[in-house]
């Protein structure tokens, strides 16, 4: 069964009987008429709070809460309401209002997490032509054996960039990857002291971790691996591995490759197990840096509502930054 109401098209008055999956969890607290509990749901449109109202069986009330994950999908029966001015989906137990959880086959998750709005074989091709300007044969080896694994292909097209604020949908991560590679190909053009195929690869592979960082159904969540060792480490041994498996691979521009990746985010408190030290290191990082805060400035201001305030967060730092709102 499809959906065919999503949260952008709620408005305050509007009875709900409709599918969204579950983004947060807040625990059941008590209020005059019982217990209450709320959630935030959503859909590849948008997300809303949504507040179960429940009776004086605290036993009951938390029992439906602790039977809801995060990234179930649920059928809500309910009403659009206000509250201090932010829509929210009301369900109130007395009214015979109800969430009843789905099962996997019962929905599709493509319409519970957002895409992105380009077109992902026209920016994988485009990639393609990049890497294909790689002159060295063992770089253009290493990107080759990654970008034509079918496998790693289907899954590198689908994976988002981060769980907030940057390239957060599917396809998020080529999105950014190109992005990041036209950089450093720009770049190498105007510093010549650059070795451009390595920072060409380094642009291409760095990120590949990724992959493997996020578990992506009908939300965004860090996978184990990720959350114990990070993106970046996890990337250096699959970069590693492959190099590896190359016998004509030179362990200095190895050693080089490794460094690039490991010390792409710059500094150690943002997750940065060593700190640039060569050119095309330096210059990875910048490039990172700015295609990270300028494509989530810009992400943010798309989503900027007339009654937001002009703060945002859109650093690597979680610094609030001000939007000039034409």
């Amino acid at each position: 069964m499809k959906k065919e109401t999503y949260v952008e098209e709620l408005v305050e008055g509007d009875e709900v009987n409709e599918r969204f999956a579950i983004k947060e969890k807040s625990p059941p607290k008590e209020y005059t008429k019982g217990w209450f509990f709320r959630l935030m749901v959503g859909d590849k449109t948008g997300k809303m709070p949504l507040v179960y109202w429940g009776g004086n069986e605290e036993k009951m009330v938390r029992r439906l809460y602790e039977n809801l994950q995060v990234g179930d999908v649920i059928e809500v029966d309910g009403v659009i309401s206000s509250y201090k001015g932010e829509e929210q989906i009301s369900i109130n137990e007395k009214e015979l209002h109800g969430i009843d959880r789905l099962k996997c086959d019962e929905y599709d998750p493509k319409e519970y997490i957002p895409s992105t709005k380009k077109d992902i074989d026209e920016m994988f091709t485009k990639l393609l032509q990049l890497a294909r300007t790689i002159e060295d044969e063992r770089l253009y080896g290493l990107v080759s054996s990654f970008l034509k694994d079918e496998d790693f292909v289907e899954k590198f097209k689908r994976t988002p960039y981060s769980k907030r604020y940057s390239h957060n949908h599917l396809g998020g991560l080529l999105e950014h990857t190109l992005i990041e590679t036209r950089l450093a190909d720009a770049l190498a053009d105007i510093y010549t002291e650059l070795d451009r195929d390595l920072l060409l690869t380094s642009a291409i592979v760095h990120d590949f971790g990724k992959t493997k960082e996020y578990n992506t159904t009908t939300s965004i969540e860090l996978t184990n691996e990720a959350q114990m060792v990070g993106h970046t480490v996890i990337c250096e041994r699959m970069i590693k591995e492959k190099m590896d498996e190359m016998s004509d691979f030179p362990e200095e521009m190895k050693l080089k490759l490794s460094h690039i990746v490991l010390s792409h985010h710059g500094d150690y408190e943002w997750g940065s197990p060593r700190s640039p030290r060569t050119e095309e290191a330096v210059a990875l990082h910048h490039i990172d840096l700015l295609a990270v805060r300028l494509s989530g400035f810009i992400q943010a201001k798309e989503e900027l509502e007339p009654e937001d305030e002009e703060m945002i967060y859109v650093s690597k730092e979680g610094v609030k930054r001000p939007i000039f709102n034409r």
